[in-house]
């Protein structure tokens, strides 16, 4: 009844919620898939460093991760960026499982000659098929938002491959327009109420730097800047990745800018930089919360940082001039300002909300063959850069120019190639072969290093790096960027390297022993998870059993693997029971066979995923099939009893009821388990209960053996039932010593408990627990009871 009155709400929740109006308005195609097909919404935040994660949650500005954290089962991974660790060389790592596809943001494509910067559209739109030749597009069939590449998604917005939703609106029909400003009018007063806070914040911020030395008019270029950003284009955002989760799109990666571009304009750790992260972290609240009532998948939510910030100093506020007239003196020549403008990324993403795709910015132009009378041409953006030189030069030129870049433009890190896919790196401490020296390079304590030594040789033979790298950070050394920002990444130090993955606790990840992350691990779990694969984690279970001394027993009634939102998944199931990762499971109302669980055995599938045993007793038989109990353990178990409880009234005609006793080998004792489900009607119910503690059932067994009574017991505390069989054994929840008994029943709000685990004189309880994440509230009208019991003596 309660589960029929929670899949009645939700359904008329799915139908008057603005975004289902939305879609019909906007004519939007929609995926009536299976509703138990698994849905991804992965989200990145650019720009945000493990560091500056756990700041601002230790500050409060992340509730909502905070509560993933602390009720919903996430474990935070620290994530590697790799090299360059810059958003395009990510995704494309992410999204096509290329390392290292760019040497630097900003670079010279060798066969056309052409200055590129990675948010020039014309270029990113031919570069990204190029690299995801023969390849497997990550984000397939679903949607991309305000990423560098669309990732193969089907519908890309705000991206620099393919941009806007020009096409979506130009089909709406004027007349139902009105309707969708009605529909979103508390996002148009929300989104005009943050716009007039953040503008009047970034106005005194503007005044603030101009009063530090920085340009009036370039200050003032960024109040609007991020004001757009960090407010218009994340409610935009928000807005259509509600509606594609609504229509069921399989995998939708949407990239929130706001940190990213605060930090670079005030420092990762500026006050200013963090209070764009409020904003963000309700938007995923938002978000999540449409998840809950997605209709045709189930989806879980990823979230995750590209890479991080470093604190930094301009080269130009360090040495007093810029990077292009040290290197114009250095190497004697007039370098041609256009082709060496650094704007920088805050004015890529101002286009990303007013571009149309007939009006992409044009590339620079082409390098003439002779370098336009330069001798040397710099690519610089961030704290990598690429400096390429007119003429060829030998081993002995690359060293004379290195070591006077290091230590009379007092570049921190400059790189150059080496023989046999070696690399050559000069600091002020001296120069160094990679990848064998890469610990004097960048510190014996760097947490990436092994993965360092690879990519740093991949991105300096990538072939169009140039003949020199230069690097803003090295070991001992301060960091500094060679545009005019506070904040920046691209290079090798921790802060830039370092990000992190918010990922369910139940994530198919394989780490082959690293204690980390990296872009390609990411994209392996993402595929195994879209195939299904996710519950299939016996792994998970990394206890060893031989040496635990704790049994952990779980009695959870599945309810026929039926959820609160109607939808009957055995995966689903398997995927709570997995994330508490008990050593036996007492499951109560299992079918086998019928049409609603799809023919299938759902004890079987279950201890399947879990890669459990199992023995199952199917109590009611009917035309579809059975329904019955089950036992699942990570232990051998042997068959003691089954059998059918009696029916007091025979007059009437009652579901049967039944119990199911095994034993296992645990710490060297046999033990025993029951698991049973009792009857809804308190006369029958007695008598069942009666006939357990009889000497046909737990009176039968040996008083020296540990014996576990567990199930649905359809019986609050203090019932006559509750009381009989406390005469004989123990609650575990009333065992332990200032524990207050936790509620079941029901699922979404537990108002009692019906559902116990009983103990004789032989244990002792250890924890008790009874998850409430929103996947145990979603996945039956009951909670599991987790309990785990020790062996007295």
């Amino acid at each position: 009844m309660i589960s029929q009155v929670g899949r009645s709400l939700r359904y008329i929740r799915q139908k008057v919620s603005r975004s289902y109006w939305a879609i019909r308005l906007l004519k939007l195609s929609q995926f009536n898939e299976p509703s138990q097909a698994p849905g991804l919404v992965m989200v990145q935040i650019d720009g945000f460093s493990l560091t500056q994660f756990n700041r601002a949650l230790k500050k409060g500005r992340l509730p909502f991760m905070a509560k993933l954290l602390e009720r919903e089962k996430y474990i935070l991974h620290p994530f590697y960026s790799g090299l360059p660790s810059n958003t395009p060389a990510v995704q494309g790592e992410l999204f096509y499982g290329v390392k290292g596809c760019v040497p630097s943001f900003s670079f010279i494509d060798r066969q056309t000659r052409q200055i590129i910067k990675m948010f020039d559209g014309p270029y990113v739109e031919t570069f990204e098929p190029i690299i995801s030749k023969k390849r497997e597009s990550l984000l397939a069939g679903g949607s991309a938002y305000s990423n560098i590449f669309t990732g193969g998604a089907k519908e890309a917005h705000f991206c620099w491959a393919q941009l806007g939703w020009s096409g979506v609106l130009h089909a709406v029909n004027p007349f139902k327009f009105p309707f969708l400003v009605v529909l979103y009018a508390d996002i148009f007063i929300r989104t005009a109420f943050l716009l007039a806070i953040e503008f009047m914040i970034a106005f005194f911020e503007c005044i603030r730097g101009t009063l530090k030395g920085r340009l009036f008019f370039e200050e003032l270029r960024f109040v609007w800047l991020r004001v757009l950003v960090c407010v218009f284009l994340r409610e935009l955002m928000v807005a259509g990745v509600c509606m594609d989760i609504i229509r069921g799109l399989p995998i939708i990666h949407l990239n929130f800018l706001g940190y990213d571009e605060q930090a670079h304009c005030r420092g990762p750790s500026s006050l200013f930089a963090h209070w764009s992260l409020q904003g963000i972290d309700d938007a995923i609240k938002r978000i999540d919360n449409v998840i809950k009532e997605s209709p045709y998948r189930q989806y879980d939510l990823w979230i995750y940082a590209d890479h991080g910030q470093a604190r930094t100093t301009p080269y130009s506020v360090q040495e007093g001039h810029s990077i292009e007239e040290a290197v114009q003196k250095l190497f004697g020549s007039t370098i041609l300002p256009n082709y060496l403008r650094l704007t920088g990324r805050s004015k890529s993403h101002a286009k990303l909300l007013r571009m149309k795709k007939e009006q992409v910015p044009k590339p620079d132009d082409l390098l003439p063959e002779d370098f336009g009378g330069q001798e040397a041409v710099v690519t610089a953006m961030g704290p990598l850069g690429q400096i390429y030189v007119k003429k060829k030069l030998e081993a002995s030129g690359l060293e004379f120019f290195a070591r006077k870049l290091v230590l009379e433009l007092k570049i921190p890190l400059v790189l150059t190639r080496h023989q046999r896919q070696q690399v050559m790196a000069y600091t002020p401490q001296g120069s160094f072969v990679l990848p064998g020296q890469a610990a004097e390079v960048f510190g014996e304590d760097h947490p990436f290093l092994e993965d360092i030594k690879e990519d740093i040789v991949r991105m300096c033979w990538h072939p169009d790096a140039g003949e020199f790298i230069i690097a803003g950070w090295s070991k001992g050394q301060s960091a500094i960027s060679f545009p005019l920002e506070y904040g920046a990444h691209a290079a090798m130090s921790v802060e830039e390297t370092q990000a992190f993955a918010l990922l369910p606790l139940d994530a198919p990840l394989k780490l082959n022993g690293k204690s980390y992350l990296r872009p390609m691990d990411l994209r392996k779990a993402v595929q195994r998870y879209l195939n299904q694969e996710t519950v299939k984690i016996s792994s998970v279970f990394s206890r060893k059993i031989s040496a635990s001394k704790i049994l952990k027993i779980m009695s959870y009634n599945v309810h026929g693997c039926m959820g609160m939102d109607g939808t009957i998944s055995a995966e689903r199931i398997a995927r709570v029971i997995a994330r508490h990762q008990p050593d036996v499971i007492a499951l109560q109302e299992l079918d086998s066979g019928r049409v609603r669980s799809q023919g299938i055995n759902q004890a079987n599938r279950i201890a399947g995923y879990l890669g459990m045993k199992y023995h199952f007793h199917p109590v009611f038989f009917h035309q579809e099939g059975s329904s019955g109990n089950a036992i699942l353990s990570c232990y051998p178990l042997e068959m003691i009893k089954v059998g059918i409880l009696p029916n007091q009234d025979k007059r009437r005609i009652y579901e049967p009821r039944g119990a199911l006793w095994v034993s296992l080998e645990f710490q060297g004792a046999k033990i025993h388990i029951i698991n049973t489900h009792l009857s809804i009607w308190p006369r029958e119910r007695m008598g069942q209960m009666r006939e357990l503690l009889s000497k046909k059932w737990i009176g039968l067994q040996d008083q020296n053996d540990p014996l576990i009574l567990c199930g649905d017991f359809n019986a609050i505390p203090g019932s006559l039932v509750y009381k009989e069989v406390c005469k004989s054994l123990k609650d575990s929840q009333a065992s332990l010593a200032g524990h207050r008994p936790y509620h079941t029943w029901s699922g979404r709000y537990p108002l009692t408990r019906i559902d116990h685990i009983f103990i004789n004189f032989h244990w002792m309880v250890n924890s008790i627990f009874v998850p409430r994440t929103s996947l145990d509230k979603l996945a039956s009208d009951h909670l599991p009871l987790v309990v785990g019991l020790s062996l007295k003596g």
